[in-house]
């Protein structure tokens, strides 16, 4: 088959079925769910999905509210490729995240190319992602192998600026559990053990160990226990961190580090410390710079583009970056809101109910649909995606 005429065919499926898309997309940021109780939300793109001749497996990876939607290849030597779909939202925001436009985009993608191209040019996957904020679905179903088994993974993502290589960095979660002694801190204070000071201390520490860090490094943290009222010594005190790192070494190398800071704190206080460490890790991203330059061409293609000047990369982090582990992966940006506008606030969840999400959804469905025909049709741009994927792999 033809790559334009399969592109072109792409287009005209979506815009077909604008303004369905648009309502389930309207379903899912009217009735937001938290991380991993998307049951609605998952059930409507999985009924969606069920319609248009996908097999679908629900609660894979042992969790309820994911899902693996199928059209195999007719031959198990055809390639495939696979779209990420997310649709959990944030307490007290709802969609501030915009995971409503991510969800219908990579459904919608998954329907546009499997009706274009027959299951003689390769196979489609669509992955129901559930907890990206926070609940590290995409980490468990990496863990499982879910991802090993397609050739490239593919989802948009709306942000204040249009980027086709975003990258994301390595993230462990600390928590620490301070243990005292109260006493009245007026009257008895050498009969107290402040366990106040020893987050204090802690956060000194870290500041300390900042100056020292490699670049792409990040610590960063908050108190979420300090104590009742200023005349009583705190026996209990605790701090919640997060520490990134540029790749798995250099977390490994970090986390301990932070690690110690508390340790000493503890020690110079005579507190009690208890460390807690989120066992999901969220891994760096692998990057793909062919398959994001096949994404981008066909943003291009559909009268979106980078600015001139690619604006700077922020990196956070991202449960994306497991899939990257065990596939070829993009998670590219496309602007939906003003520059300086940031995900998780009420403007960007109502920009992702509103014309500007709708834009995006139908733009970002149609590019990742696109690049999926580019990576079943063309079998040079597919080899040189798999080699960059080996060579990051090294």
């Amino acid at each position: 088959m033809d790559i334009h005429e399969a592109k072109t065919a792409i287009s005209k499926l979506i815009d077909d079925e604008a303004d369905a898309l648009w309502a389930l997309s309207l379903a899912i940021h009217a009735d937001p769910e938290l991380s991993l109780e998307e049951h609605r939300a998952a059930e409507r793109l999985c009924a969606y999905l069920e319609e248009n001749g996908f097999a679908l497996t629900r609660g894979v990876a042992n969790l309820p509210t994911a899902f693996r939607a199928d059209r195999p290849a007719a031959d198990d030597q055809k390639p495939s490729v696979s779209f990420l779909s997310e649709y959990d939202a944030l307490p007290g925001l709802g969609h501030a995240c915009a995971h409503n436009v991510i969800g219908v985009a990579s459904a919608a993608a998954g329907v546009a190319l499997r009706k274009a191209l027959g299951s003689e040019y390769g196979g489609v996957t669509v992955f129901g992602t559930p907890g990206e904020e926070g609940g590290g679905g995409k980490v468990l179903m990496a863990q499982a192998g879910m991802f090993r088994d397609v050739g490239a993974a593919m989802m948009i993502h709306p942000s204040d600026k249009t980027r086709a290589d975003v990258d994301f960095l390595a993230l462990s979660e600390l928590r620490f559990h301070f243990k005292g002694r109260t006493a009245h801190a007026s009257a008895a204070p050498d009969l107290g053990v402040n366990a106040l000071d020893a987050v204090i201390a802690t956060f000194n520490a870290v500041s300390l160990l900042r100056q020292q860090l490699p670049g792409g490094d990040r610590v960063h943290g908050v108190i979420t226990e300090g104590g009742e009222a200023p005349n009583i010594i705190p026996d209990k005190a605790s701090a919640w961190f997060f520490v990134r790192s540029k790749t798995m070494e250099g977390l490994d190398a970090l986390a301990p580090r932070v690690i110690a800071c508390a340790e000493g704190a503890a020690l110079a206080t005579g507190t009690e410390l208890e460390t807690e460490k989120n066992p999901i890790t969220y891994a760096p991203m692998r990057v793909n710079p062919p398959l994001a330059s096949l994404f981008l061409k066909n943003l291009n293609l559909l009268g979106v583009h980078e600015p001139d000047s690619p604006p700077p990369l922020r990196m956070g982090s991202s449960d994306v970056g497991n899939v990257s582990q065990q596939t070829p992966t993009i998670h590219p940006q496309i602007q939906m809101v003003p520059s300086g506008v940031s995900a998780h606030t009420p403007e960007f969840a109502e920009a992702s109910g509103g014309a500007e999400g709708r834009r995006v959804m139908l733009t970002g469905a149609k590019a990742l649909a696109m690049t999926g025909a580019d990576f079943l049709l063309d079998e040079g741009a597919r080899r040189a995606v798999q080699a960059e994927f080996a060579r990051r792999g090294e």
